[in-house]
């Protein structure tokens, strides 16, 4: 595909076909994560890829704790918090396959990366750690995009169990946990977005 073509294909995808995803094409996007820019030139990357199935269902319910929130006044508290319409509407697609499209995918990675502790940052200059592993991992995700793999990027609230579970080594961190494989259904195209509405030149 060409970029422009991948960039726009680009999207999110929580549910997939249970095809099993190539091993080149799961090593073509993890090498295509290792060549994005970072901090130092550090790549302090690690990818964790979990396929024994029993492995898996201890790190995500037991260590991770992800859940299904299916109950819908349930949903509604929870996205009571939040004042973005657009990002409620989110968390009500999101929240009720959290742990389904984890334990389902035929694929889940773990993106790690070595920070000091947050406690420890006193500028956003000591969190380029975690602004270089996401362009890693943005790398990952267009890599699959060219090939028809997509998933979706899941930040934990609290990896200290999952990192427990998988034996990251002090002074890691979980950036993102991924599941993805091949879509259960074509990605919707995303509505283009108004550029000049967020331009500016030489000031706000």
């Amino acid at each position: 595909m060409e970029f422009g073509e991948v960039v726009r294909l680009r999207r999110t995808t929580r549910e997939f076909d249970g095809r099993a995803v190539p091993e080149a094409a799961v090593r073509r996007a993890l090498e295509a994560g290792l060549r994005a820019p970072c901090n130092a030139h550090l790549k302090s990357w690690q990818f964790v890829l979990l396929r024994d199935r029993d492995r898996r269902r201890l790190a995500v319910v037991a260590a991770l704790k992800a859940r299904d929130m299916t109950d819908p006044a349930e949903i509604e508290r929870f996205v009571a918090r939040f004042a973005d319409e657009e990002l409620k509407a989110v968390y009500r697609r999101s929240l009720p396959v959290q742990q389904a499209m984890m334990l389902a995918a035929p694929e889940l990675l773990v993106v790690c990366y070595k920070l000091k502790p947050l406690a420890e940052c006193r500028t956003l200059f000591e969190l380029n750690p975690l602004a270089s592993v996401w362009m890693c991992i943005e790398n990952v995700m267009l890599a699959l995009a060219d090939q028809g793999l997509f998933g979706c990027t899941y930040t934990p609230y609290d990896a200290a169990g999952l990192k427990e579970a998988l034996r990251v080594p002090a002074g890691y961190e979980v950036a993102a946990v991924i599941p993805f494989g091949f879509p259960k259904t074509p990605p919707v195209e995303a509505e283009r977005e108004d550029l000049d509405a967020r331009l500016h030149v030489d000031a706000w």
